[in-house]
């Protein structure tokens, strides 16, 4: 993938370029994931993240007891939490330091653990409620959109989602990002979703969060916090495989379990960007 050439790539910090959620026919989301001893002051991270070409950049101190401490950055500034960032970290680490546990602490407290099976790495996050909503003709109109089959918002990830009649409308709508921004000032993401129209996968989703400055997410880990208990109670299912309608696409592995859901995909290192001589 193209990596922007920032002149704050003078910090001669080496990073990592990662693509998670991938499959063959998946490029998945691309992260720029930086190993430090210590992190740098937030403004300068912020600096960094907003020269180089990816949604979301993560630091991460490996060295902490017990939990690694990550932090998260977007062009606008940090986030306290990104799951393909997460995941793209813990998929490095488990690179470098094979059968090794893999934890997180995110700079508001919050711990996530990594685990793998098949293949597959698997992070855990708590089950989140929506609170029933209904859309103004605004955000109809900003997305571009005539009906829909249920709106809900969480709060915990400031995010709307929105269920649509059919896999046909999702994948060609095609937002107004900028009326969409000025629609809400509580929100800081929608997410529309859909039974899905490919046998392979249970449901599809789409992510769009120009707020903190990604117009279309390539692939989204952590609303499927929400998603998966949503979907559960539609399907029966535990168990299920989401696919990410973006031009990127992505594959994402879900199971249900009692208070948390675990989110899975697979990742791919892209590449590695050292310092310069």
């Amino acid at each position: 993938m193209p990596v922007g050439n920032s002149p704050m790539n003078s910090s001669n910090l080496p990073y990592y370029s990662i693509d998670t959620f991938i499959s063959p026919q998946c490029g998945g989301n691309p992260t720029g994931v930086f190993l430090v001893g210590k992190f740098p002051e937030a403004a300068g991270m912020h600096r960094i993240a907003a020269g180089l070409d990816f949604p979301v950049t993560v630091f991460v101190e490996p060295g902490i007891k017990e939990h690694a401490a990550i932090r998260y950055f977007t062009a606008t500034g940090e986030i306290p939490a990104c799951g393909h960032a997460t995941l793209a970290a813990a998929g490095l680490l488990l690179d470098q330091h094979p059968g090794s546990p893999v934890s997180f602490r995110t700079n508001a407290g919050v711990c996530i653990t990594i685990s793998m099976a098949d293949g597959v790495l698997y992070m855990a996050y708590p089950k989140y409620p929506l609170e029933t909503v209904s859309l103004g003709s605004d955000m109809l109109n900003a997305l571009k959109i005539a009906d829909y089959r249920y709106a809900g918002f969480c709060k915990e990830l400031e995010t709307l989602f929105i269920e649509l009649p059919r896999a046909a409308i999702l994948r060609t709508v095609d937002p107004d990002h900028r009326r969409l921004i000025k629609c809400s000032d509580t929100i800081k993401e929608v997410v529309i979703t859909s039974v899905s129209d490919d046998p392979q996968y249970d449901f599809l989703l789409r992510s769009f969060c120009p707020w903190i400055g990604i117009d279309e997410d390539p692939v989204t880990g952590s609303v499927h916090s929400v998603l998966v208990p949503y979907w559960m109670n539609r399907t029966g299912r535990q168990e299920m495989k989401a696919y990410q309608a973006s031009e990127r696409g992505g594959e994402v592995f879900v199971r249900s379990l009692d208070d948390s859901v675990l989110i899975g995909g697979k990742i791919r290192i892209s590449g590695y960007h050292g310092t310069e001589e």
